[in-house]
């Protein structure tokens, strides 16, 4: 399971500021993950 951390960042930031806004969030924001399998690993790879 590939957890995306620019993915994280940005659901952090939109729900802070929504709630610097005064808007309401919900109280866990959950970020899709990413399955990573042999067909597609070439693509996690070049990541890092």
């Amino acid at each position: 399971v590939f957890q995306d951390a620019a993915g994280q960042g940005a659901g952090a930031l939109d729900a802070a500021l929504k709630l610097s806004k005064g808007e309401a969030v919900e109280q866990k924001v959950y970020i899709p993950f990413q399955l990573v399998t042999p067909a597609n690993i070439d693509k996690f790879l070049q990541k890092n």
